[in-house]
């Protein structure tokens, strides 16, 4: 028996509760699938290569899990696995936090989020920049551990953290750094906010298809997955910036939160 029997013999299959396998329409991403293959990887029958294109064929939105009837933790046991077949790049490494205030916003592109949000909170707020989304795409390495350490010490203490994108919330999640999304620290008037599969109880409808490994591994069914999104979405606003960004990658008229801050303050 291995770790993967279970999920890869049980005849339910997930299919429905897996956004990647009902939104791409690809059997392979199917998690009963990607178990499977796993397994035969573990035992020598199917190639690395095989093994990391299926365990990529993933958004860790957690579905699978919330779900299943006996609970089976795939997320993690796909983390892991990752982890092992995925080569390791170094992530770039963690700057300071710059100003004064009782916010830290990181902030993940050229828009200035905190500059926004001091002028709507009437203010200081502090600012964190990542280029590379405080290293996301490496965040389930072994090698990881030490730039989280440099993370929590930057962060760990802070009172309020601010986010704006779903990949730096699941690194401070992983970190154990509490955070907020943008919206539950400033009122926006906008319509209901789609949350993000990054945090729980931010829960959007499914998953967009814009987290990783996904969208980097596999674009062309990370932008299937997001059309199949946009058919049923409700509402046009993102807390998640990286929803947002895919989703309007992938045809959708659509904005984040951020969009709607700096309309608010008039910059």
């Amino acid at each position: 028996m291995t770790a993967w029997d279970t999920c890869a013999l049980c005849p339910r299959l997930c299919r429905s509760a897996c956004p990647v396998a009902s939104g791409s329409g690809r059997e392979a991403s199917v998690p009963a699938t990607i178990a499977w293959v796993l397994r035969e990887w573990e035992h020598g029958r199917v190639s690395e290569g095989d093994a990391r294109r299926v365990a990529t064929l993933c958004t860790d939105c957690g579905a699978c899990q919330t779900h299943c009837h006996i609970h089976e933790p795939l997320p993690e046991r796909l983390r892991r696995v990752r982890a092992a077949l995925i080569p390791f790049v170094e992530p770039q490494p963690i700057g300071e936090v710059e100003g004064d205030g009782e916010h830290v916003v990181v902030e993940v592109d050229e828009r200035p989020v905190a500059t926004w949000l001091a002028a709507s909170v009437g203010r200081d707020v502090r600012r964190l920049v990542t280029s590379d989304h405080l290293g996301a795409v490496q965040m389930h390495h072994r090698a990881f551990e030490s730039h989280r350490d440099v993370l929590a010490q930057r962060l760990g203490r802070e009172a309020s953290v601010v986010v704006t994108d779903g990949r730096v919330a699941r690194v401070l999640r992983s970190a154990g750094i509490a955070f907020r999304w943008l919206h539950q620290v400033v009122t926006l008037p906008t319509d209901p906010i789609v949350g993000s599969c990054a945090s729980p109880g931010e829960r959007p409808m499914a998953c967009c298809g814009g987290a990783e490994p996904l969208r980097s591994h596999h674009p062309e069914d990370a932008r299937r997955v997001g059309e199949r999104f946009g058919q049923r979405a409700v509402t046009s606003t993102y807390a998640d910036g990286a929803c947002a960004s895919h989703l309007r990658e992938c045809g959708l008229q659509v904005v984040d939160v951020v969009e709607v801050l700096r309309q608010e303050v008039g910059a």
